[in-house]
């Protein structure tokens, strides 16, 4: 808009729309206290017969900013390329996500990256839904990322349908409760009382923001909104987010503690 006598020009932060969304994190309860909280969260998780899944799911949660049922309903393909290698950006599908609208999220986080192989590599050594010929890291790159446990074997995880209101009225979603509520536990062991699906969300783009990341950053690390028909991935800067991440989270060790011991 041209200046014209009168008119008072408006101050306009940059990346207007991640400013309103980094501020709204800000809003309750929900972000872990210190990143030693998370070490403490982390060491937790590494613990029985499901440590590396769970340890692997935390960092989504705290890494690419995910949700906790959104996580559970990724497939091995989505994260995994064909011939095995991780995915430094990966589509959160319109369908698994609450407000069904796809988005762009990093897997730049080391801590991330090395617990999501620890992951598969307990896949492959049970035996849990591997792929024919060797493709997707030798898992079925159609099955589930993240399994149940029963007994001995893994399976697929259970999900209900959840009603919640919007302004546009009663929608639909599909939640893993069983994986909801050992995550709550988990945080509440922890002293993470206020714990909640968006704390990791809420948690790391606070710390980036604390740590004086660009908003811009900080949006590509909350997630772009993204066009599921086509394979163009649309965060601008990936180095520049795979930096800020490893470095906010440079003293935290995959596992909490430095030597593992389970």
């Amino acid at each position: 808009m041209p200046f014209t006598k009168g008119h008072k020009v408006k101050r306009r932060r940059p990346v207007k729309e991640a400013v309103k969304r980094i501020e709204a994190t800000r809003k309750g309860a929900g972000k872990i206290e210190s990143k030693a909280q998370l070490k403490h969260i982390l060491a937790n998780a590494n613990r029985g017969d499901c440590a590396e899944r769970n340890v692997a799911l935390i960092w989504f949660l705290f890494g690419s900013l995910t949700r906790i049922s959104e996580t559970c309903r990724l497939e091995v393909k989505d994260v995994f390329t064909k011939t095995g290698d991780l995915k430094s950006v990966f589509r959160m599908k319109a369908d698994y996500t609450k407000t069904n609208t796809s988005r762009d999220c990093a897997l730049v986080l080391k801590q991330q990256r090395s617990a999501l192989l620890a992951w598969r590599n307990r896949r492959l050594a049970d035996g849990a839904m591997l792929s024919d010929d060797g493709s997707y890291g030798g898992l079925r790159g159609d099955s589930p990322l993240f399994l149940a446990r029963r007994g001995k074997s893994w399976m697929t995880l259970a999900f209900n349908v959840k009603k919640y209101m919007t302004k546009e009225g009663e929608k639909e979603t599909l939640r893993c409760a069983s994986m909801e509520n050992y995550v709550r536990s988990l945080f509440k062991r922890c002293g993470f009382s206020q714990g909640s699906s968006h704390s990791g969300r809420k948690s790391t783009a606070s710390l980036l923001s604390d740590a004086g990341i660009d908003y811009g950053v900080i949006q590509m690390a909350i997630g772009h909104v993204s066009d599921e028909q086509t394979d163009t991935y649309i965060i601008s800067d990936p180095q520049k987010l795979t930096d800020a991440l490893n470095s906010v989270y440079s003293s935290v060790p995959p596992l909490g503690i430095k030597d593992k011991g389970r």
